[in-house]
């Protein structure tokens, strides 16, 4: 029997139980704190050597840190398993990304106890939601207007009818390939008919926040700050990295039909599949997304998967692109802590049950414990390490 079948479904239970609830730079430190120190807690409780990653975010006064976990002798090429702890505002982030610390969590206590000749290094970032910096910026301008009280709450249905409405519209223009800057802009004229003149006014200041930011620049400038920096000191000091499984959003499944959509630039013949519908329209699958640097990781990976003892579907794509491909024609695969990697020419996975693509709860108040399939859970974790003792016995 694999050391896999060991994991205890109850732990990553107790994992998210205690790390659930709003970790925001701006309205909740202290909570992101807590999380942070839970997390290295549990690491030193399974014997690991810790580490804190320390880094920091222009323009803003705070030394953030991501949190490791070391299994191995410390020399030659490791294997990562990381998730990111940080929430978008008024999310408790059960899910997005409270399901992966308690994977991550879970796999570490297991593999503490594996004869691995190979190294392991567990990591997990802040700042993956986004820049505190440009959210303090955003937040003093819809102060400015009006349009946010001092709870980061839109004052009015009308303003939050527009908000949505025109960071929805951004969202869409810069995954068609523009860049954000002209997405603010030609937000600002398909909405002009709904707008009032100081409306405009503010989403013009808000355009000006957008400036030089492209599709390939973004991570570590308005997102992905934690992993960003981390791979910086990765290149800047030529550590060997093998692989990289990044856990993301990945408790939620559905037996529904139709429960599954796909980034539109994603066709379902791209993907490999096990255990699940062909067409991909049902939500029942880890999906596996690999650049062309990370094919063999993603086989290694899938094989665990099919495992016997495992049995975990899947929807895997290893498709031939790479990083500044993915960025211009399917940027969505872009949104988690695996592209500063792929940008670095690392091998890198992302893990996910596709987030808004199939989870209605995806950053909102209402992402909470209760949505989360814990079976299939423990099938990712039990995957994920065995994958760990594949690639480092």
């Amino acid at each position: 029997m694999g050391l896999w079948n060991t994991v205890e479904t109850e732990n990553i239970f107790q994992h998210i139980l205690q790390t659930e609830g709003e970790k925001h730079p701006l309205y909740s430190p202290e909570k992101m704190e807590e999380c942070a120190d839970y997390i290295l807690a549990e690491l030193k409780s399974y014997g690991l050597a810790t580490n804190i990653h320390e880094f920091k975010v222009d323009d803003f006064d705070y030394t953030f840190r991501n949190i490791e976990g070391f299994i191995g002798e410390g020399d030659g090429p490791e294997l990562l398993i990381v998730s990111h702890y940080d929430t978008v505002r008024h999310a408790p982030g059960a899910n997005d990304n409270g399901s992966a610390i308690a994977v991550m969590l879970e796999a570490a206590r297991i593999l503490a106890k594996a004869d691995l000749k190979g190294n392991v290094r567990f990591v997990s970032f802040n700042l993956e939601e986004g820049n505190p910096a440009r959210g303090k910026e955003f937040t003093k301008i819809a102060r400015s207007y009006g349009v946010e009280d001092e709870q980061g709450r839109y004052v009015s249905w009308h303003a939050t009818k527009i908000m949505r409405k025109y960071f929805a519209t951004v969202s869409r223009l810069a995954t068609s390939g523009t860049t954000p800057e002209l997405a603010g802009s030609m937000a600002i004229s398909e909405m002009k008919d709904d707008l009032q003149e100081n409306e405009i006014a503010l989403l013009r200041e808000y355009e000006l926040l957008f400036k030089g930011i492209t599709s390939t620049n973004w991570p570590g400038r308005t997102a992905l700050m934690g992993s960003s920096a981390w791979v910086e000191q990765v290149v800047l000091n030529k550590k060997e990295i093998m692989g990289v499984l990044c856990l993301e959003t990945m408790g939620s499944i559905s037996k529904e039909t139709n429960s599954q959509k796909l980034p539109e630039q994603l066709d379902t013949r791209l993907f490999e599949s096990f255990g699940t519908q062909e067409d991909l329209t049902v939500g029942d699958f880890l999906a596996v997304i690999a650049d062309g640097n990370s094919k063999s990781l993603a086989t290694s990976f899938c094989e665990m998967c099919q495992d016997d003892s495992i049995t975990l579907p899947y929807a895997c794509l290893k498709a031939d692109f790479g990083y500044e491909q993915a960025a211009h024609a399917m940027p969505d695969i872009l949104r988690s802590d695996h592209a500063p990697f792929w940008r670095a020419n690392i091998p890198a996975l992302l893990l996910t049950d596709t987030a808004n693509f199939r989870y209605p709860y995806y950053h909102t108040p209402a992402d909470t414990i209760d949505k989360l399939d814990f079976d299939f859970l423990a099938k990712i974790c039990k995957a994920t390490i065995a994958t760990a003792i594949n690639l480092c016995s």
